[in-house]
């Protein structure tokens, strides 16, 4: 996979800092992959975009509302085997 920079992936964020009443985004941030400062024109093999952060993030939850799905579908059945026992 091709490097980015690290300025456009979702594990980076930039330092502020405040210059006569605004904010200004400095050449430096926060990595919280690697736990370091680092600057926003570093490139590194773990970069990971909005877009592809979003497909994990459905695809985990697709799995949690299967297993949530199974889970009900089974209290189901043991409802219906007990309610067809007690008559």
């Amino acid at each position: 996979m091709k490097s980015q920079k690290c300025k456009n992936c979702t594990h980076y964020s930039a330092y502020y800092k405040q210059w006569s009443g605004s904010y200004g985004r400095l050449n430096n941030g926060f990595c919280s992959k690697h736990q370091k400062a680092q600057t926003q024109f570093e490139t590194c093999e773990n970069f990971l975009s909005s877009g592809q952060k979003e497909k994990i993030r459905e695809k985990r939850l697709l799995i949690q509302l299967e297993q949530s799905l199974i889970s009900i579908n089974e209290i189901a059945q043991i409802l219906k085997e007990k309610f067809s026992a007690d008559n």
